[in-house]
């Protein structure tokens, strides 16, 4: 991942701070879905070795919500394929609504817990 200048990061402490939650995200999905084996899409269950063709997904958004920024519960994996038909799908609607990932998902009950107790 490439940090340009000008973008959302101030300073080195903030990619590091977002480096340690992405992976924290990863190896909790691992430890969940994949038997400590592979990394599974939350959405269409497909599992990979490496996190090149996954993303970190945000359940309430980065923007509109700072305080759980670095949340690690406050992550789901998606495959890039389903980021971006979530992102294609909901728009916008997404920042303000986190619900409607717990839909893209088909309500899933970890998602939904995390939604719920929030």
């Amino acid at each position: 991942m490439k940090f340009k200048k000008g973008n959302r990061w101030r300073g080195n402490s903030g990619k590091i701070r977002y480096k340690k939650w992405r992976k924290s995200v990863f190896e909790l999905n691992k430890g969940r879905y994949g038997l400590r084996r592979h990394y599974v899409c939350v959405k269409c269950k497909k599992k990979r070795k490496t996190t090149m063709s996954l993303h970190a997904h945000h359940i309430y958004s980065w923007e509109k919500f700072p305080n759980k920024r670095y949340t690690i519960r406050n992550g789901v994996v998606l495959c890039k394929w389903c980021h971006n038909g979530f992102h294609y799908k909901y728009k916008f609607e997404a920042l303000e609504n986190p619900k409607l990932l717990l839909e893209y998902l088909n309500e899933d009950k970890l998602v939904k817990e995390y939604i719920d107790k929030n």
